[in-house]
């Protein structure tokens, strides 16, 4: 028999009354990853942006579960699971889009002001990385509203002044798991294109502005294997993820633990667990001797509220923050 609980949480962040303090953009340091001597000295002050685009986190979903059978010392343990599904409530895709367009307008204007000049990708997609299965591997394509992101509850959102070279999702359906192939396969072309001598830098710039975390410690997984105790654990945090990241030729910089903006999100934690049931003892049915126990569920649903106006700005601070480093990173390098 399967025992299911089931918790409905509603968060209201923001929904009815406004903070006072002030949002502000936390401390954070830029690193350069690439070779120890990368520079940009001998590069041309012109940059080609491949794509740009902002990943929104409006959903997570996390499960635990531990899975039951005979214990060491006699007797028999069922399986135990803990789900845990959050839901940001508020976003508004025309808003996200508007904010996604100044953003890359200020973009542009900060590597102007910088002394790089941004030049049309026509030249980049004429490059012969992309003649291989160009049709099927390649599209050019400008932001239309979001699209579906790689991770569940993800977003994306592309401006929609300039066309961008954005690689399908699927181009081969023999594949098992066609996102890590084609991962792969962006990853094998840009540095091509990095490592030739272009009259051009290369550029990519890919963001992801998380919503939620998991908050479990290892000390905490570790004591629940032993016990077999089936438990997930989030948060509430509004950062920019240390998966965010500003490619510039074969360097990537990127913020270390990312970048956190306060006041965005008011925090609130959210926990699922569920103990495994137990027989130790078992029953005894004539000359047989039989244990009992139930499957255990545990699922706890959350819906987070947020201020739309405040997250637009949260994006913003942290976003502009961000890139304004890179580009100053750039300068630095070159």
């Amino acid at each position: 028999m399967k025992l299911i609980k089931l918790n409905l949480l509603l968060v209201l962040v923001l929904g009815y009354f406004h903070f006072t303090c002030a949002q502000n953009v936390q401390d954070f340091k830029i690193k350069l990853l690439g070779a120890a001597n990368l520079n940009y000295r001998k590069s041309p002050k012109k940059v080609v942006i491949s794509d740009f685009q902002l990943n929104f986190q409006t959903a997570l979903e996390m499960q635990d579960k531990k899975a039951g059978g005979k214990m060491w010392r006699g007797g028999l343990k069922g399986d135990a699971t803990a789900s845990l599904a959050l839901a940001l409530e508020g976003l508004n895709e025309a808003s996200l889009q508007e904010i996604t367009d100044q953003l890359f307008e200020q973009y542009k204007a900060e590597l102007n002001a910088n002394g790089f000049e941004v030049v049309p990708i026509e030249g980049l997609w004429a490059n012969n990385a992309y003649d291989k299965s160009r049709d099927k591997r390649w599209e050019l394509k400008a932001g239309k509203g979001a699209e579906k992101g790689n991770v569940f509850g993800d977003i994306v959102m592309r401006p929609s002044s300039q066309q961008f070279i954005v690689a399908k999702k699927s181009f081969n359906g023999k594949q098992k798991n066609n996102f890590t192939v084609l991962s792969d396969f962006e990853t094998q072309v840009e540095s091509k294109i990095a490592s030739q001598k272009n009259d051009f830098i290369f550029n990519k710039v890919v963001i992801y502005i998380q919503a939620f975390e998991n908050s479990m410690s290892e000390a905490e997984r570790s004591l629940n294997r032993m016990a077999g105790y089936a438990q997930v654990k989030a948060e509430t945090d509004f950062r920019l993820s240390d998966m965010s990241f500003n490619k510039f030729g074969s360097g990537q910089m990127i913020a270390k633990d990312g970048v956190e903006v306060t006041n965005v999100l008011e925090k609130q934690k959210f926990d699922a667990s569920q103990a495994a049931d137990v027989d130790k003892l078992g029953t005894d049915v004539g000359v047989l001797r039989i244990w009992d126990v139930d499957d255990r569920e545990e699922m706890t649903l959350g819906v987070v509220k947020c201020d739309p106006d405040k997250y637009a700005t949260g994006t913003q601070l942290g976003v502009e923050a961000f890139l304004k480093a890179t580009v100053q990173k750039l300068r630095e390098k070159s």
